[in-house]
């Protein structure tokens, strides 16, 4: 099964690719999850997102305050609804409590999944009825309660929604309105996933320290899980159940994005 997220915004991103995570830890690799940021560079990008369109049953839109009415991602939302066909799985993710604006918007005939632990279990259950081969609901619960935690200390951890913007009122706002509204749409074509510098140090210990020994304190959590959602490691178990001490590579390992984000430390020939 092939699931298409819809983002626009960093905080909007960063639950998109929790999210993802969440989606691929619990139905493993029963669904493929496609969320724009990984098109290549120099990819046409219109064009794969209408490949990958093609190809999706599901579509998931994950809205916050600053973005349930930017116009990349309502016609994203729009591209998916046409291409899912008259009958549509469509949700719309709520990462924030919205405004009474977004009561407004065309996503409202839509029924929102919250992003708390009751709403996107639901998510969970409906992307289970839609699959072909669906898991036993008290396996699927199951799945669900074990990685649950990682997903929540992500939307946790992401960063406090802009102060409202004004939408009516003198030129200049008006102004301001429409430059935030194109801000937005730059940064969902030139958001990078640049990392800090402990994450880089994880991912070169991975590939050649790989029996370093870790101390889960700090915020050591969150650059895992930061670099598990990114798509640069995967992940044996929760992050969130991480033990007191670990060998690194017992637990996590390199990705094929992780391997090629490294080859840019690798020393010249």
């Amino acid at each position: 099964m092939n699931i298409f997220i819809s983002w626009s915004g960093d905080r909007s991103n960063r639950a998109a690719l929790g999210l993802k995570s969440l989606l691929e830890a619990i139905f493993q690799r029963a669904v493929e999850v496609f969320i724009s940021e990984y098109i290549s560079p120099g990819e046409n990008w219109v064009r794969r997102i209408q490949e990958e369109l093609k190809c999706s049953q599901i579509g998931i839109v994950c809205l916050t305050q600053d973005n349930f009415q930017t116009p990349w991602l309502l016609f994203e939302a729009g591209a998916v609804a046409v291409a899912l066909g008259s009958d549509p799985v469509l949700v719309p993710y709520a990462v924030d409590d919205l405004p009474d604006e977004a009561d407004r918007s065309p996503l409202t005939m839509l029924q929102r999944a919250r992003a708390d632990h009751d709403g996107t279990y639901r998510l969970i259950h409906k992307i289970n009825q839609v699959r072909k081969d669906p898991e036993d609901a008290q396996n699927l619960q199951r799945y669900f309660e074990k990685w649950w935690p990682d997903l929540e200390a992500t939307l946790r951890s992401l960063p406090a929604p802009p102060q409202d913007q004004a939408t009516s009122g003198s030129d200049r706002q008006i102004l301001e309105n429409i430059l935030q509204k194109v801000t937005v749409l730059v940064q969902v074509q030139m958001l990078s996933s640049g990392l800090a510098g402990p994450e880089v140090t994880h991912l070169l210990n991975l590939r050649d320290r790989p029996a370093t020994k870790y101390k889960t304190r700090g915020i050591l959590k969150s650059e895992l899980r930061h670099l598990r959602d990114l798509g640069y490691i995967s992940a044996a178990q929760p992050i969130n159940t991480l033990p007191e001490e670990f060998e690194l590579a017992k637990l996590f390992s390199l990705t094929h994005k992780g391997k090629d984000y490294l080859k840019q430390f690798d020393a010249p020939p």
